[in-house]
């Protein structure tokens, strides 16, 4: 793996003896060339941060892993191809920068805040980079220009998520509110280097890792569980970790959505799973996170993962006749949404169903829809009758209960693509029909991405080693070292039925 982003240093030596001068550096020294002591760590992460937070809506094949929306231009989501991106993105254009973000603080006892900030937001990163590939380069990456090691072994998941565990932990007691401390400032377009709020986000996403966790160690799970739960989270919505994008003429910087809204107004499709669930929940938010269809008998109809038709029989998907993304998504100007309350409720809520703590599952679970609703602007009282409704109160045996959790919390982080295809994975739910479009998985959705071709050519002995830890090979189906409950994936209740409907 070979560094993108790298500083230019500046290396010479005399020509000939006795020609050094006193003034070797200043003569011999492109004044173009752009060195640590000029660089600002707080553009880098503004740089980084950006664009990784830009990034969750745009793998378009992940939103269709995760049940969100369909792109019918697609084609077949289910074949293997060659997954560069994003393995080779987070590495060359958010991991480097973070940490050159770090290194660039760490000798400066008052770029403490800078630093630690720094650290959250690269175990942020890598989680979504291991959680997509499984093993991954980790400690050997995004070194220093002067320390790179051009093949990287690549360190087991588990490492990984111990690592970035016990970083997220010693971010949150080094951050400290010290007016002598530097802030990002404005250059923090998340959160304005408010200390508060990130240390919020460290504990918050510390949760998210540990229940991620928690069916292939759920020691380590319940051991920073433990530790976390007396600690602050995000817990109101005026505390979510979100970006706003702009409408300043420039589109790298306007709503991912709506730029692709303008060249490919077709493509924006829910899916069935969303429909599905929405409808059979009787939920307030089914019009405010999709259109109905322009065929007016049609109402709601999300397009099914993998439908084809067969024997010549009409499509009921045709482009009247689906639903498509809510205009209030489609907007130049909206919240990127990085973690908000609702998901920490609802990730407390299947700590205590599962007996990690001593906490009441049943109010968590309200909470969090409540808390969900209010952020996509449910009225009042259509929230109130929610509550009151079966949906609103865990039932039945504990997998049952866990399902409801898990359902919510996918409505919860809409659109975060990464978290809705993990959690899935993780859980099993929400249960996504799929069609008779078999592609290289039999049907089934992925489990994990393949590495990218370049990776076998380039640093070929420890990407087989990587490979040779995959039970199943270097394949969309090999399971990552988390992804360990029995019995999955689970069928959907309408599995096998030529329309899902």
């Amino acid at each position: 793996m070979r560094l993108i982003y790298k500083w230019i240093m500046v290396a010479g030596g005399c020509v000939a003896l006795g020609s050094c001068t006193k003034d070797f550096k200043e003569i011999n020294t492109n004044p173009t060339l752009i060195g640590r002591d000029i660089v600002q760590p707080q553009l880098l992460f503004t740089s980084a941060i950006k664009n990784f937070v830009f990034q969750n809506q745009t793998h378009g094949l992940l939103a269709d892993y995760a049940g969100y929306y369909k792109n019918p231009a697609s084609g077949n989501v289910f074949q293997n191809r060659d997954w560069s991106n994003p393995f080779n993105t987070h590495y060359r254009n958010y991991l480097i920068n973070f940490s050159e973000m770090i290194r660039l603080c760490e000798q400066d006892p008052l770029r403490r805040n800078m630093l630690n900030i720094g650290r959250i937001c690269r175990a942020m990163v890598f989680q979504q980079l291991t959680d997509a590939y499984g093993d991954v380069p980790y400690f050997d990456a995004v070194k220093s220009v002067e320390n790179v090691i051009v093949q990287p072994k690549y360190d087991t998941q588990e490492a990984i998520y111990r690592e970035m565990l016990k970083e997220l932990d010693e971010a949150y007691e080094a951050l400290q509110s010290d007016p002598a401390q530097f802030s990002l400032g404005n250059a923090d377009i998340v959160l304005k280097g408010n200390v508060d709020g990130w240390k919020r986000l460290a504990n918050s996403l510390r949760l998210r890792m540990a229940m991620r966790v928690r069916y292939a160690a759920p020691d380590l799970a319940k051991q920073h569980i433990d530790e976390v739960m007396t600690r602050p989270f995000i817990t109101t919505n005026a505390q979510n970790v979100k970006l706003a994008t702009l409408n300043d003429g420039n589109a790298d910087n306007a709503n991912p959505f709506y730029s692709r809204q303008q060249t490919s107004p077709n493509n924006m499709v829910v899916s069935f799973t969303l429909t599905d669930n929405l409808k059979r929940l009787s939920d307030p938010r089914l019009p405010l996170l999709a259109r109905p269809a322009n065929a007016p008998e049609a109402g709601y109809r999300g397009v099914p993962l993998q439908f084809e038709t067969t024997d010549g029989v009409p499509s009921p998907y045709q482009t009247d006749s689906v639903s498509r993304m809510a205009l209030t998504f489609l907007q130049p100007v909206i919240d990127i949404v990085i973690m908000n309350a609702s998901e920490v409720f609802l990730l407390r809520a299947e700590a205590a169903l599962a007996g990690i703590t001593n906490e009441d599952e049943q109010d968590l679970y309200r909470q969090g829809i409540q808390l969900a609703m209010a952020q996509y602007g449910v009225a009042a009282g259509d929230i109130t009758t929610y509550l009151a409704s079966p949906a609103a109160t865990l039932a039945g045996t504990d997998e049952q209960k866990l399902e409801q959790i898990i359902v919510q919390k996918w409505l919860a982080v809409y659109y975060n693509i990464n978290e809705g295809w993990a959690e899935f994975r993780r859980t099993g739910y929400p249960r996504i029909w799929t069609g008779t479009l078999k592609g290289d998985t039999d049907g089934n959705i992925p489990r994990r991405l393949t590495y990218p071709l370049a990776e076998s050519l380039r640093n070929g002995d420890n990407y087989k080693a990587a490979v040779s830890r995959l039970s199943g090979g270097d394949i969309l189906m090999s399971r990552v070292w988390w992804d360990k409950k029995a019995g999955l994936p689970l069928a959907h209740p309408k599995q096998g039925q030529q329309y899902p409907e």
